[in-house]
């Protein structure tokens, strides 16, 4: 195989850049002189250039002139070929300065770049780490030193430590798109201060998590927190990429110590087994703090324990006596046991045999096919024992506390990665909104310079996205509200409403469960009244009468905008403290159904919309629905910054808005962009051929089952033309991944014939997040060839691909097959031969993007 872009010096090419054959190094400064003595004492073997001495066409330039050099160091770098650099000095407007010379640029004020497996420290970093899986981007040189001065003791290698710097232009999208394809890279730390642009963050962080683990951090996170709600925002847009949110350095390296050398959790149930009693019962309530469950042993495992202990283990942790291999032998055979999801080893220190204890433990290690976990306690003796389980490649620990840390992060990721498995239901929700009837609202208020909606013009909004709401009509006077009120139909709420009106509402404004006219006459002066004598004469103040809501459970609904990650929906309790956030879940849309259960599952209400004391459970399904609706309404209505749905009752039969309140940006004020592509519906076309009608569409996660099912009518033949190899099925996971897609990143458009199926797909996947190639693949099922559908879905793809200003697009075909290398030809693609490569060939075209 070649690499791609090797030997073109007219672009910045990543390839290069991340895995240099030659550095320039410029600024006699300090951290210049740092950076040329890393170099060399590190023992890179490339080529290293120099203002004095300087080279041609290097793969990469480290940049540390001071800021009035820097304009005319980036133009000599670039004419002499450089087109990528990395710049580590401090310097104000570096992404004006970079784009005007024509050179890529890491920073400013980055620390450079380590690569141990090239012997390569570029970079301002004294301490070079040994080579080993483990990838670190982040933007503090303190905390990447602090990582690499826990990770040299503890054994622990890496492939690349990047800085991102400043994060003026080359950013945490392409050099995660780098590292994702590195075969030598397990696991991903992040260290992340800010963002650029969150939305090539999320793609390339999204596309990395698929394929190994990636741990982050994010310093400061609480203390920018305006309204309680950011941490949990963060972690929801985390939590979608497939990224572990941590919490601190400690959690952090814990994180990276169990993901880098611990299997993955077979189940969700801890066993403990320790040398102290004490100790043991200190991790076994440490535990169940956490929220984790102890293994329960079934009968075999308990007898078969009782034979090697002289006596049955009691429920909870497992003492396993005075003898130095003990802990061993029970790890050994507890790791055999279908109940036990993992194994904490507990080592208290207890004299002459510790060091056979941990001999034998590691001896265990390799035959134990599930996570094994080691608290070696203590420090004189204790420290020398982690030592030596580090350097065999155990996840040791000082401290239980610090273990079943690292198995919670086990546990998350296992739950990340069986939400990838899973399907999800082929059910989509058709929200068919009354989008006319919704700008006509927003229109009219802004005509009046509004900022926020009405109640009724806001209920009517919500109503326009077909979430059921309680029927309401406005009046003046008590005496107009108690006509309204008879023939609204009783009981009924009536509130008083004015312009401007805050989130909470004003003591004694609202009266409920009004039975006739009479009472909500009385009740109307009585509010009136009741504001009067507090001075609160509201100017535009009027009555709603409103049906009074069903027994059901009060929710409430919140978006808001984050100030990096845009819109985020908000779920949880209503009728409280409108101001606390407690308890509430949080995701960002797009959200389909199964999205929305899980912010569902999430939130602190999720409980009490079970079946209980007798209640019959809310329609959770319902919900749902209503949580889908609202996130199409942002997606679809951008002028709309805020909404709060407070109460939204649910029980047995539904859902009923009873109280909205939306908040309009101002005139001419853009929203930032979804952080998550939302589903492109204006891709959908209609493509006829002999008498047979074809939807072509953009995929979507709930094609899963109807994409599993046209590969299996696929014939052998087609199957090793498309994957190059002979395959009976795709496995859950990689149907996830194949309709589960970032539509920033790749489009896949299919064929769905009249009866439902999908028969065909053409799929274009981009280089990466700002790079301008891509790559091809299309199949249609034998029974819809010959009507031209295959070039349709190509066309489609490639339309799709000049909108996203891709310049190139490419694809490997086996050199036998004839018909896929006829048919592509057709289409104005080039076919060449790939250097080594005898069966393969490559197609290009180049589009007139870009």
């Amino acid at each position: 195989m070649t690499v791609p872009g090797r030997g073109l010096k007219d672009r910045f090419d990543p390839e290069r850049f991340f895995r240099p054959e030659s550095i320039a190094v410029s600024g006699d400064t300090v951290l210049g002189r740092t950076v040329l003595k890393n170099l060399a004492d590190a023992g890179f073997t490339g080529r290293i250039g120099t203002d004095d001495a300087p080279v041609q066409n290097a793969d990469l330039a480290i940049i540390a002139d001071d800021g009035p050099k820097m304009p005319a160091a980036l133009a000599a770098h670039a004419a002499r070929g450089v087109r990528g650099a990395i710049v580590v000095s401090s310097v104000p407007e570096l992404g004006a300065m970079a784009a005007a010379a024509g050179i890529r640029v890491l920073g400013p004020h980055s620390f450079g770049m380590v690569l141990p497996g090239l012997a390569l420290n570029a970079s301002t970093l004294p301490l070079m780490p040994p080579t080993g899986k483990v990838a670190l981007v982040g933007q503090s040189a303190s905390l990447a030193r602090t990582v690499i001065d826990w990770a040299v003791p503890n054994s622990v290698g890496f492939s690349h430590i990047i800085s991102i710097g400043g994060n003026t232009d080359i950013g945490f999208g392409l050099v995660l798109d780098h590292i994702a394809r590195d075969p030598g890279t397990n696991a991903i730390m992040i260290e992340i201060d800010r963002l650029r642009d969150p939305r090539l963050f999320h793609s390339a962080a999204r596309a990395a998590a698929r394929l190994r683990p990636v741990v982050a951090l994010a310093p400061g996170i609480r203390m920018r927190d305006r309204d309680g709600t950011s941490r949990a925002a963060v972690e929801a847009a985390f939590s979608r990429a497939g990224i572990l949110l941590t919490d601190s350095i400690t959690e952090f390296l814990a994180a990276a110590e169990t993901l880098t050398r611990v299997r993955p959790a077979r189940g969700e149930t801890l066993a403990i087994v320790a040398n102290s009693v004490s100790a043991g019962r200190l991790a076994a309530d440490y535990a169940l703090g956490a929220g984790i469950s102890l293994s329960r042993l079934g009968a075999e495992t308990t007898q078969i324990l009782g034979l090697t202990l002289g006596s049955p283990p009691p429920r909870g942790p497992i003492f396993a006596g005075t003898v130095a291999t003990r802990l061993a032998d029970v790890a050994a055979l507890l790791s055999s046991a279908p109940e036990v999801g993992g194994i904490l080893v507990v080592h208290a220190p207890s004299g002459g045999d510790d060091g056979t204890a941990i001999e034998a433990l590691i001896a265990c290690a390799k035959t134990v096919k599930i996570p094994l976990l080691i608290a070696a306690m203590g420090e004189t003796s204790g420290l020398p024992h982690r030592h030596r389980l580090a350097h065999a490649g155990l996840a040791c620990f000082d401290s239980p506390e610090a273990a079943i840390a690292g198995f919670k992060h086990l546990i998350r990721n296992r739950r990340n990665r069986a939400a990838a498995r899973e399907l999800p239901p082929s059910k989509v929700l058709q929200v068919a909104p009354d989008v006319a009837g919704v700008a006509a609202i927003i229109a009219k208020a802004r005509e009046t310079g509004e900022k926020f909606l009405a109640q009724e013009q806001a209920l009517a909004v919500i109503a326009g996205y077909n979430i059921p709401v309680l029927a309401a009509r406005p009046a003046k006077t008590p005496e107009e509200a108690a006509m309204v009120a008879s023939g609204l139909g009783f009981p009924v709420v009536v509130k008083i409403l004015y312009p401007g009106m805050p989130v909470d509402r004003l003591p004694g404004s609202i009266a409920l469960d009004l039975p006739d006219g009479k009472a909500v006459r009385a009740a109307a002066r009585a509010i009136k009244t009741r504001l009067a004598s507090r001075g609160e004469e509201l100017s535009g103040a009027y009555f709603l009468v409103q049906h009074q809501a069903a027994r059901g459970t009060q929710l409430r609904v919140r978006v808001a905008d984050h100030r990096v990650l845009g819109p985020v929906i908000g779920f949880g309790a209503g009728g409280g403290d409108p101001d606390s956030y407690a308890g509430m879940a949080f995701d960002l849309p797009p959200l389909n159904l199964t999205l929305a259960h899980s912010l569902i599952e999430r939130a602190d209400v999720a409980p009490q919309l079970a079946a209980h004391r007798g209640a019959p459970a809310a329609d959770k399904d319902a919900i749902a629905g209503a949580l889908v609706r609202i996130s199409q309404m942002v997606v679809d209505t951008p002028g709309i910054s805020g909404i709060v749905l407070d109460p939204l009752f649910a029980n047995e039969t539904g859902v009923m808005a009873a109280s909205a309140r939306i908040t309009l940006r101002a005139a001419g004020q853009a929203r930032l962009p979804l952080v998550i592509s939302p589903y492109p519906a204006e891709l959908t076309t209609e493509y006829a051929a002999k008498g047979q009608t074809f939807l072509l569409r953009p995929i979507r996660p709930e094609d899963a089952d109807a994409h599993g099912a046209m590969f299996s009518r696929l014939t052998p033949e087609d199957v090793r033309y498309r994957f190059f190899s002979a395959m009976r099925s795709l496995g859950a996971e990689q149907v996830m991944r194949m309709t589960d897609i970032d539509y920033g990143r790749e489009m896949a458009i299919i064929a769905v014939d009249e009866a439902g199926k999908t028969v065909g797909v053409a799929r274009l996947v981009r280089n990466d997040s700002d790079g301008n190639t891509a790559e091809f693949a299309v199949v249609v099922e034998p029974a819809v060839k010959g009507l031209g559908l295959a070039s349709a879905l190509m066309r489609a793809i490639i339309a799709w691909g000049k909108q996203q200003e891709v310049q190139e697009i490419n694809g490997q075909i086996l050199a036998d097959n004839a018909p896929m290398l006829a048919f592509i030809k057709r289409l104005g693609f080039v076919i060449n031969r790939i250097p080594g490569e005898s069966d393969i060939l490559e197609a290009r075209l180049t589009t007139s993007g870009g």
